[in-house]
């Protein structure tokens, strides 16, 4: 559903649909990449098995124009990393590691490598 402003002023939103699209497009970039972040984080304290593509995150901060270190202060990371420390309690830090190489969809994809 379109904004009520688009309703009244419907050219309002031909010149602003875009920039509503490049902040939509630009948090879920942030949101995914820290998530994975988070995970990628867990991974390199406890899952030796697993890499980190590293490329894919540099990637993702180019293209908001972030940083590794902005991403860690994010409620995404904060609630992706309270969920590994809730996971690895109820499944076992194995589990945790087996599932996170296929936890991560969209931006975050290809962060975590077996």
């Amino acid at each position: 559903m379109p904004p009520p402003v688009c309703m009244i002023i419907p050219v309002l939103c031909l010149v602003t649909a875009p920039a509503f699209a490049d902040v939509t497009r630009r948090d879920a970039i942030e949101a995914q990449t820290a998530s994975a972040l988070a995970s990628a984080d867990y991974a390199q304290r406890h899952c030796p098995s697993l890499r980190i593509g590293w490329q894919r995150v540099e990637q993702n901060l180019k293209s908001i124009d972030g940083t590794v270190e902005g991403l860690r202060r994010t409620e995404s990371y904060e609630e992706q990393d309270t969920a590994l420390r809730s996971a690895e309690k109820q499944h076992g830090r194995a589990m945790v590691c087996m599932l996170l190489p296929s936890a991560h969809g969209g931006y975050g994809r290809g962060i975590i490598l077996r």
